[in-house]
């Protein structure tokens, strides 16, 4: 089955964001995903998309379950799912500890245990139950103090919202597959599918449940293939490189588990020195374009049926190209020639 389209999108002061919403919505494309690294709130972005679109489905990209305690995180969903009739969807991740403590100022801590205690909260106050939680990270009404256990005020009927989780290791895939409705990782690569969801696929073989799969598919279409690739070096570097601590970055693992753990070694050996250009240079062509869609309109088209072999139910794609009126260009290429069953 062909993978339903969406696009993520990472927000900006500035016209460009609702653009590309519009875009979307036009187009047919299934769903619009909005970013929240350490900045703009994206449960406030996404009401206004909500308001300015009638068909595509909406959803976080992802928030970190530190950012906010589950019980905001319940709220949030459920006004974006009652604002969108229905076309909210939550992804969350947990981020890392420079921006969960640099940012928020929280301790990085148990971040399975955060990640399942958040949404089995998000899970029993959408439905309306009295939310008494006792986890290993969260525990509802607080301990020895004056709380008292509580339903979600003014609910009405009980909300079904489907929970992604943006897992890479091991152990947060086979929660994924425990407790998820969705998996959203990146980077992701249907040529290196063992190595980027091998624990997941077994977790699910093992527990017969389904998981919709839908990984971050960073795209750029044009006839020069080293300049589109040159897109994706940035990124990446900064990813494998920039993202997490020296000891602990998770894209990094999945570049190592992909064979490319020589190349991580350079990148994050010339980030941390200072040398982006070099970092960005390290980036091997092989890797940037594994892990995305790049090329003509008949490379893409190619490579785009290695994701429907894998089985994957939907790609959220980033639009690599700088330029907006170049990014929507691109878009609008890619689309005519996705096959049917890409929108909702």
């Amino acid at each position: 089955m062909t993978p339903k389209i969406s696009l993520r999108i990472r927000y900006a002061p500035g016209p460009v964001p609702m653009r590309l919403v519009a875009a979307a919505e036009d187009l047919g494309l299934h769903g619009v995903w909005v970013n929240e690294p350490w900045g703009f709130d994206a449960g406030v972005v996404l009401g206004a998309v909500a308001a300015t679109t009638r068909r595509v489905m909406i959803g976080t990209h992802i928030v970190s379950v530190y950012a906010r305690t589950p019980a905001a995180t319940a709220g949030m969903a459920a006004a974006l799912q009652v604002l969108s009739d229905g076309r909210f969807r939550l992804a969350l991740g947990t981020s890392g500890p420079q921006v969960v403590e640099g940012w928020h100022g929280v301790p990085f801590e148990r971040p399975l245990a955060r990640t399942r205690d958040t949404i089995a909260v998000v899970r029993a106050a959408l439905a309306g139950e009295p939310v008494a939680h006792q986890g290993e990270s969260v525990t509802l009404p607080r301990p020895g103090g004056k709380g008292k256990v509580l339903r979600f005020s003014q609910l009405g009927e009980p909300l079904d919202v489907p929970i992604y989780v943006a897992a890479l290791g091991p152990a947060n895939q086979r929660l994924t597959a425990e407790v998820a409705d969705g998996w959203t990782p990146t980077p992701y690569s249907p040529d290196h599918d063992e190595a980027c969801a091998g624990p997941l696929r077994r977790a699910l073989a093992g527990n017969g449940r389904t998981v919709a799969l839908a990984p971050v598919v960073p795209l750029a279409v044009g006839d020069d293939l080293d300049a589109l690739l040159e897109l994706e070096r940035g990124w990446s570097a900064f990813y494998l490189g920039g993202m997490g601590t020296t000891s602990q970055n998770f894209y990094a693992n999945v570049a190592r588990a992909m064979g490319k753990e020589a190349m991580v070694e350079r990148i994050t050996a010339a980030w941390r020195s200072g040398d982006k250009a070099a970092a960005r240079a390290a980036v091997d062509d092989d890797y940037a374009d594994a892990i995305g869609l790049y090329g003509s309109t008949a490379r893409i088209a190619d490579r785009l049926a290695r994701y429907e072999k894998a089985g994957i139910d939907e790609l959220a794609v980033e639009l690599r190209n700088p330029d907006p009126d170049r990014a929507l260009a691109d878009l609008r290429a890619f689309w005519e020639i996705v096959p049917a069953g890409g929108g909702r």
